[in-house]
């Protein structure tokens, strides 16, 4: 009976084993990896770092981290654009005749030249010449360049700019690889979710303890004092 029960659950496995290789098999998804260079000087290979790594047609996409390497997810037939500053984009289809599920993929970056408008410094005639037209200036404009810089420098406005302004590469990259480290740590297991902390409780209400209210919430909670009293 031992015996017939052990060649079952066998039997049980390789067929999960044999349904498993087939549905990797005849799967379209493919993840793609490697490495991105450019040649530098001598002809030497060097990375190139911090690469945007896009899916052409859709809104995915990836960086490369500060050594070149990047992994991505994509469908086989799909198309992915490689973008960096200084550099020729380039665009890669994927082939869609790939065996199984990884694919290796190295991406040779060509330096872009970018050609700026001439521009032509003339220096003053003399030194009075100078004094002349600095004492010309009118006395209130320095305090007219001082109001526009604090405004400039006001932390609403800095932070407006900043939520409107997209990562930069490296941002990106440092996001997406705390990301992926988070999810590393809490890998086979549930990630704690915050409502359930106590501690960040005892900070909301901290805070809301310290919150300054407003003549119009003292009020409020007079007349619910009151009825509560009542």
């Amino acid at each position: 009976m031992k015996m017939m029960t052990t060649k079952y659950f066998l039997a049980l496995f390789l067929s999960f084993l044999a349904l498993t290789t087939m549905a990797q098999e005849e799967s379209d998804i493919v993840e793609v990896y490697g490495l991105i260079l450019t040649k530098g000087q001598s002809a030497q290979y060097a990375y190139v770092p911090f690469v945007t790594v896009a899916v052409k047609g859709s809104t995915r996409g990836t960086y490369a981290n500060y050594e070149g390497m990047y992994s991505i997810v994509v469908k086989k037939g799909q198309t992915l654009s490689f973008s960096a500053v200084g550099f020729a984009p380039r665009d890669i289809v994927i082939p869609e005749d790939i065996n199984g599920m990884y694919h290796t993929l190295t991406v040779e970056m060509e330096p872009a030249e970018i050609n700026m408008e001439e521009i032509t410094v003339f220096p003053w005639p003399d030194r009075n010449n100078l004094a002349a037209e600095f004492l010309a200036m009118q006395p209130n404009r320095a305090g007219q360049l001082e109001a526009i810089a604090k405004d400039n420098l006001d932390k609403k406005q800095l932070l407006a700019v900043a939520n409107a302004t997209d990562m930069d590469g490296k941002e990106s990259s440092i996001q997406y690889l705390r990301q992926q480290a988070s999810d590393y740590s809490y890998q086979g297991q549930q990630a704690p979710q915050s409502i359930f902390d106590p501690i960040a409780w005892g900070k909301f209400f901290n805070q809301w303890q310290k919150k300054k209210r407003t003549p119009k919430e003292e009020q409020m909670i007079k007349i619910l004092e009151g009825e509560n009293g009542n």
